[in-house]
């Protein structure tokens, strides 16, 4: 019996060549130079406005903003009253795992951009709200209503999430090889380094359990990682800058490229459910 051909499609929201082709030449990005070296690769242009919500949209749906609806980070709330995050009920055309799923294959669909409330599916959707984190360390409040299809997953992948505050030093010691250095009592920067990370691992951890554990066709994966680990630390990344004041510099200037590395490791555990 022939197995079905299996997708997997895989987002890094902003990751940039010029950044890749570096650690791709000094063999610090060995999975994706794996992909790279057995299939096609290329700069692909954008659409404008570079509204990340908008073209991930395009992405799914294969259609511009003016049909599939999704136009930015906000909308309207349905009341009039004020604004809200943008949400999957502006979305007015389907997305390619609503046309697989009239074909009768299964999709997991985890993080993408807008995806929340998530829709109903043959097979799991993880909306974009899920890895925001929530609560104190050590505890595990509910997921939010419409985190998850079914909702009756919600309990066991809920324990998936990460809470930045749970994170060792150890961890960050990866990222930031000096952290002791910082005074975090007026540095706030490890606070949102650790954020970002924790927010990553969770969209992994559920990614990795989903295609460990359920039957599935097609899988489509987002990371906002790179994207938030770009606004927050690019600036530091060598060589330095005029303006960033050679402290910094020395201090934060490995977080980019560890990020990057950190998504190579992530993409070869990613692929090893693949065929």
């Amino acid at each position: 019996l022939m197995a079905k051909p299996r997708v997997m499609l895989i987002g890094w929201d902003a990751a940039d060549w010029k950044v890749i082709r570096p650690l791709l030449d000094a063999g610090q990005m060995p999975h994706l130079a794996r992909l790279m070296a057995g299939g096609v690769h290329g700069n692909i242009a954008t659409l404008a406005p570079v509204l990340s919500p908008m073209l991930w949209t395009s992405i799914a749906t294969g259609k511009r903003a003016y049909k599939h609806g999704i136009h930015g980070f906000s909308e309207p709330l349905p009341d009039g009253s004020g604004v809200g995050p943008i949400s999957l009920l502006s979305r007015q055309t389907k997305a390619v795992w609503n046309i697989l799923n009239q074909t009768g294959h299964r999709s997991l669909v985890v993080g993408w951009w807008p995806s929340h409330p998530a829709e109903p599916l043959n097979g799991v959707m993880v909306s974009n709200h899920f890895h925001q984190p929530v609560g104190r360390p050590g505890e595990n409040p509910p997921l939010p209503p419409g985190t998850l299809h079914p909702p009756a997953l919600a309990k066991s992948l809920g324990e998936l999430r990460v809470n930045p505050m749970e994170l060792s030093g150890e961890f960050i010691r990866i990222f930031v090889p000096d952290y002791e250095r910082v005074d975090q009592t007026k540095d706030k920067r490890l606070h949102s380094l650790g954020k970002i990370i924790a927010e990553t691992m969770s969209v992994h951890a559920v990614a990795t359990e989903l295609l460990a554990t359920q039957p599935w066709d097609f899988a489509a994966i987002y990371f906002c990682g790179l994207d938030h680990f770009g606004h927050g630390f690019m600036s530091y990344h060598p060589p330095r800058l005029p303006h960033v004041a050679p402290a910094d510099f020395e201090i934060y200037q490995h977080v980019i490229a560890h990020a990057y590395r950190y998504h190579d490791a992530m993409l070869g555990e990613l692929l090893s459910h693949a065929d």
